[in-house]
């Protein structure tokens, strides 16, 4: 386990000052959790700790031979030639390699060699599980992947798929440290979830960046916050954090309000007694006491708990007009793209959007959520059936991609004219941009120089003027802070029309969504809850699925077997008098080639055993630890902390995976043992 030692490092950016003697440490078991508003420095700050980028000053120490986990950001062409499993799995040393040695020792007899290998292989297994292979299946499919994708090459992946498969690499390598920049981007509710529980389990340091409200609540144990005029550091949950700011805030108003009445109270008799010669003396001294008191007051109002993570964007939809009683009537729709060979993304979809509802639709990635608000919007013609919006319907839409309708050279306020209705005024253009936090200094800024979250809001600020009362939405909250996030949030939970979107953001469906629809190959199931109870039904069902999967995991049949065909192999060895007796018959010649042949045999077999008692050994062993794991799983104790259930889970599934692989070893073993213990039992016959 390592740690990480951050000491008065500073970094700069465009002539800004990102952070300045930024001192922390980071120790094993944390998981620190890194806000703050866009362009604050969170990433850059990962890069450091990755050794990627240096700082202007200060210094970052790792561990002695720390492993460190990060994302790097682009792949090569090589690694874009890769199939996905294969790529992932060559973050690891070779298997493949260490057991040719392996069996290269036993072929050379070199018992010095074998123990020194068979450390070697328990510190693998102590690093990256029992079976590797199996532990890179399983992170691959937690992040969204199916069977079918493990064998197509990188290169034909999409990009969010990439920065999946990037991920997968990294967790695989077992590192102490490590650090993730937004790893929910690009990942569906599952897999989030999923991720979740990995780094719940995770038992080194880690270090992340995160703007998804619900995943910093449940991951992190410590919050280190930037932006502010300083950075803070805090132990506990987000929450924590945020009740902490409100206490803090409230004391400073407190302390505030005592130096203005103190204020008050020396200007008072400044007034009072300035033009007297008696009191003059006695006035110019408080005149410099209020000074000083006023040099405090500002202070204050500047605090560390100022800056730019106080920024907040904050509005309300205005009030749309009317819409029909049914937004959106879909009949028998179906749609398929024509690369997919005429399969259907979904069954016919027969639905009807009322007026005033507010409907998240779920599904895991590929399920065709995207496309159906395409295809809702006219964007992409059914193959079947129709979609209908009411006369009086008035939509508006925003997509992860709508950025893209952007001119890059063009400027904030020209692409907000372009955009909007024409009967916009230049004050209420002016006034919009500047509740989505892009004022004065954005409007003549080219939309090129805009980051991904400030492209969001300028899209979602031409979206404000339409007056819709139907907004479709997919995936609004990508690429925007945690501060623009909350305020969105609100606005869409204040919104007086009608809402159909997608997202896997749980803050956003949890405060906005008031019906869950999800979308799967049995067709579009309504769910009348909101999201937290239909989530708590769909984490009942997984669990009840997982369960069943270990009941049958659990079944030792094989084992006893398995030792059972040792056993009648050994004593269907041929025996010493036998042989002698055998061997009598023959003449000194065919004695001689008998004995060769005897010993090539024996000399083929002799590795075989020694594999097979290895297998043998280490079988004990995992058999053993599977004992333990079960006695943990029937402990009711476990399961009161969330985390440690999911680890022995975890081990189990590990444990029982490398006792099946070794069996099916032992199995084969078996078989070739036979094989020459029968060429030796024909020598013998012969």
């Amino acid at each position: 386990m390592s740690k990480i030692t951050v000491q008065n490092v500073e970094k700069s950016y465009g002539g800004e000052t990102l952070f300045s003697s930024l001192s922390f440490e980071a120790q094993p078991g944390m998981r620190l959790a890194v806000a703050g508003p866009n362009g604050t420095g969170k990433s850059t700050l990962l890069r450091i700790l990755a050794g990627r980028t240096e700082p202007e000053g200060g210094s970052v120490v790792m561990s002695k031979g720390a492993r460190v986990g990060y994302v790097a950001q682009e792949l090569s062409g090589a690694d874009l030639g890769e199939p996905l499993l294969g790529w992932v799995l060559s973050a690891l040393p070779s298997w493949g390699d260490f057991w040719r040695e392996w069996e290269q020792a036993v072929e050379a007899r070199d018992e010095a060699r074998l123990v020194k290998l068979s450390e070697r292989q328990h510190r693998f297994e102590e690093q990256y599980g029992y079976n590797p292979e199996h532990k890179a299946r399983a992170i691959l499919s937690g992040l969204g992947f199916e069977e079918g994708d493990l064998s197509r090459r990188l290169e034909h992946l999409s990009g969010g798929w990439r920065e999946r498969a990037k991920l997968a690499r990294v967790l695989l390598q077992g590192a102490d440290v490590l650090l993730l920049d937004e790893p929910t981007n690009h990942l569906d509710l599952e897999a989030v979830q999923w991720l979740e529980e990995y780094l719940l389990a995770f038992k080194g340091t880690l270090v992340f960046v995160a703007h998804d409200r619900v995943f910093l609540e449940h991951v992190g144990s410590h919050v280190l916050v930037l932006g502010l005029a300083r950075p803070v550091l805090r132990q506990g949950s987000f929450s924590d954090f945020l009740a902490w700011m409100d206490e803090n805030a409230e004391q400073r108003v407190r302390e505030a309000a005592k130096l203005t009445a103190r204020i008050d109270h020396e200007q008072e008799f400044i007034r009072r007694f300035r033009v007297k010669a008696r009191k003059a003396a006695q006035a110019q001294s408080k005149l410099k006491k209020v000074e000083k008191l006023q040099d405090e007051l500002d202070r204050l109002k500047g605090d560390a708990l100022g800056g730019r993570a106080g920024r907040r964007l904050s509005f309300r939809l205005p009030e749309p007009p009317r819409g029909d009683k049914v937004a959106v009537n879909a009949v028998d729709l179906e749609f398929n793209y024509d690369s997919r060979h005429g399969r259907v993304l979904w069954p016919r979809l027969n639905f009807q959007i009322f007026r005033g509802r507010k409907i998240a639709l779920v599904a895991p990635n590929g399920a065709g959520k995207s496309t159906l608000l395409k295809v809702l919007m006219g964007m992409l013609a059914p193959t079947h059936g129709y979609a209908k919006l009411g006369p009086a319907t008035q939509v508006g839409y925003f997509s992860q991609h709508q950025t893209e309708i952007l001119r890059p050279t063009g400027t904030v306020m020209g692409e907000m004219r372009r955009l909007c209705d024409p009967k916009c005024t230049e004050e209420q253009l002016m006034g919009v941009l500047g509740l989505f936090l892009l004022g004065e200094g954005y409007f003549e800024r080219p939309v090129a120089a805009l980051s991904g979250g400030e492209k969001s809001r300028l899209v979602m600020a031409s979206l404000f003027l339409g007056r819709a009362n139907l907004l479709i939405l997919d995936e609004p909250t990508n690429h925007l802070d945690l501060e623009t996030r909350e305020g969105l949030v609100a606005a869409l939970k204040d919104f007086e029309g009608t809402i159909f979107m997608v997202a896997h953001d749980r803050h956003l469906l949890a405060e906005v969504a008031e019906e869950i629809w999800s979308l799967g190959p049995e067709g579009l199931v309504q769910h009348h809850e909101g999201f937290e109870a239909y989530d708590a039904k769909r984490r009942a069902a997984l669990a009840e699925a997982r369960l069943g999967a270990r009941r049958e995991a659990r079944k030792p049949e094989g084992v006893p077997a398995a030792q059972a065909t040792a056993n009648a192999s050994a004593q269907a060895a041929p025996q010493p008098d036998d042989d002698e007796q055998g061997a009598r018959r023959l003449s000194k010649e065919e004695k001689r080639k008998l004995a060769d042949r005897r010993n090539a045999l024996s000399r083929a077999l002799k590795p075989l055993r020694d594999e097979y008692a290895k297998c043998e050994k280490d079988l004990e062993r995992v058999l053993g630890e599977q004992g333990e794991l079960e006695a943990k799983m029937n402990d009711p104790a476990t399961y009161e902390s969330g985390g440690d259930a999911l680890a022995v889970n975890s081990q189990y599934r590990e444990v029982s995976d490398w006792a099946e692989k070794l069996m099916e070893r032992m199995a084969a073993l078996e078989e070739q043992m036979a094989q020459v213990q029968a060429k030796m039992g024909a020598d013998l016959d012969g």
